[in-house]
């Protein structure tokens, strides 16, 4: 990569003492540096030449741009600061180990030009190309879009105020207002803009599209201490990479969903999240109400590709967002139409779309309860997927499952953990399961109708086709042989609760011997 003679002398002054005069040429123009050798008489156009002051000739010729490092002192150095740009090393310093520094530094940038090269081969990812950069320019940087909203920013940005999103992701109204200010909306103009903002000195290079409208600014913060000279054509470069990675996903750059998904994986994932993810993350939470829908094909050789559906899913459902998985897809349904109806209502409408495509995509959804904090999107996740297994296991002729049909379930099955129902069975249990299976009459079947019709004996009886009076007495012997009175509600939910764990556990052991 070529440099200019302002980066140079910033990076020799973290080594040396080092002064520069003379004016240079501000584009990148220089290549790695020449040795100037004894007898040569000319120094060339935009090249950059290393020397010591008792090896340099007199009076040389001189063309424009020529920039000359040179160690040490001399009396006719001045005659060099007149006609080219002179940096000097003052202190004491060996020659070969000043040109090792010099190309280490050529190095470092070359290194920075691969990734941002790589990153657009790879589809260039805006984010990578900010936070990529961090170790070139020292500062803290964030790319906004036409609309003033945070698009990305590295890593240094969460201390500084200036770069603290607003609630809605976008510069906060003090911020912006001193933007366009001191910018007077200077959106059409080219090339870097130093500006101060909020008493921070900033550098800002706009970008825009291939039809050359205003896509977006590259903001750098420096505080006081301001800008090497260098700095502003690196900032350029940056752009006009960031412009090239806006050509190749014009759509994408400013399209906030893409973040959203990319902030939702991580959490989901429990990974930790990254300053711009989190500038993403709080600009979008509590503004839309979702569902998180866990989907898998019914057919599991199914040759539908998981991009296919996330694509169809998100044009279906406008404002959603679909992840692919290693087993199926994991959607998060926006639903903020609905934010406002009653559970029955919302589970009805949602469900009634849901139920469309997943028959027609051959899929079975778990569906969660609906929430607006992003930050408990893991959370909803595992009520999705509890919600996905446990209606493939009750009903897998359905293919929508809510949560909130399961969440019984679920609650019964985590607390019995690894041991049976029997284990909480009351005393004179089991006796009554040994009853049942050598009688007619089955006992559990009249308890169960009975605790369901909420002990009203007279719907209870209705449903078992019996008398009153023979009911009565069949529950005053279950209570005896329980030892239980089942006006205790303490009781009364213990059973409940060991009932319906019974036939979860005789639907697993059913499904287990299905070939």
């Amino acid at each position: 990569m070529k440099l200019n003679a302002g980066i140079l002398a910033h990076e020799l002054q973290k080594k040396y003492k080092v002064t520069m005069k003379g004016s240079f040429e501000k584009s990148l123009v220089l290549s790695r540096p020449e040795f100037y050798m004894d007898g040569e008489d000319i120094f060339l156009k935009n090249t950059l030449y290393l020397a010591t002051a008792e090896h340099l000739p007199r009076r040389p010729q001189i063309r424009s741009g020529a920039v000359l490092v040179c160690i040490g002192e001399a009396i006719h150095l001045k005659y060099y600061e007149e006609r080219l740009c002179l940096i000097t090393i003052r202190s004491k310093a060996d020659f070969f180990r000043v040109y090792q520094y010099i190309q280490s530094i050529y190095d470092r940038y070359d290194a920075w030009e691969r990734m941002l090269y790589g990153n657009l081969l790879e589809g260039g990812d805006l984010k990578k190309i900010i936070t990529g950069s961090s170790e070139i320019f020292e500062k803290p940087a964030f790319l906004l879009d036409s609309s003033f909203r945070f698009l990305a920013a590295s890593a240094d940005t969460a201390e500084v105020p200036t770069a603290e999103p607003s609630g809605s992701g976008m510069l906060k109204s003090e911020a912006l207002s001193s933007f366009l200010t001191a910018s007077e909306m200077m959106t059409e103009r080219h090339g870097a803009i130093l500006l101060d903002i909020e008493g921070n000195r900033t550098l800002c290079v706009n970008l825009f599209d291939r039809e050359g409208a205003y896509a977006g600014c590259l903001v750098f913060l420096s505080g006081d201490e301001g800008f090497s000279s260098g700095e502003e054509k690196l900032a350029e470069f940056l752009a006009s990479m960031l412009e090239k990675a806006v050509e190749k996903d014009p759509d994408g750059f400013n399209d906030e969903q893409a973040s959203i998904r990319s902030v939702m994986r991580t959490l989901i994932e429990e990974q930790p999240i990254s300053p711009s993810q989190r500038v993403v993350l709080n600009a979008a939470n509590h503004r839309t109400a979702y569902l998180c829908v866990c989907m898998q094909f019914t057919d599991r050789y199914s040759r539908i590709p998981q991009g296919y559906v996330c694509d169809v899913f998100e044009e279906t459902f406008p404002e959603s967002s679909a992840l692919k998985t290693d087993d199926g897809m994991i959607c998060f349904m926006n639903v903020q139409k609905y934010a406002d109806a009653s559970v029955s209502v919302l589970k009805e409408k949602a469900g009634k779309g849901l139920k469309g495509f997943a028959d027609a995509m051959h899929l079975q959804a778990g569906v969660s309860d609906a929430f607006t904090d992003l930050f408990n999107i893991r959370l909803h996740y595992r009520q999705a997927l509890a919600a996905l297994e446990n209606g493939q296991l009750m009903n897998p002729g359905t293919s929508v499952f809510f949560f909130s049909d399961y969440a019984l379930d679920e609650m019964i099955l985590n607390s019995l953990g690894d041991m049976p129902a029997e284990a909480y069975f009351p005393r004179g249990l089991k006796e009554i399961l040994s009853h049942d299976e050598s009688s007619g009459v089955s006992y559990l079947e009249t308890l169960k109708v009975f605790l369901e019709e909420n002990l009203s004996f007279t719907s209870a009886a209705r449903r078992l086709y019996i008398h009153r009076s023979t009911l009565i007495d069949r529950i005053e012997r279950i209570e005896k042989e329980l030892e239980i009175d089942l006006k205790d509600p303490r009781q009364r939910l213990l059973l409940e609760i060991i009932l319906r764990a019974m036939e979860i556990e005789n639907t697993l052991t059913h499904e287990k011997q299905m070939p």
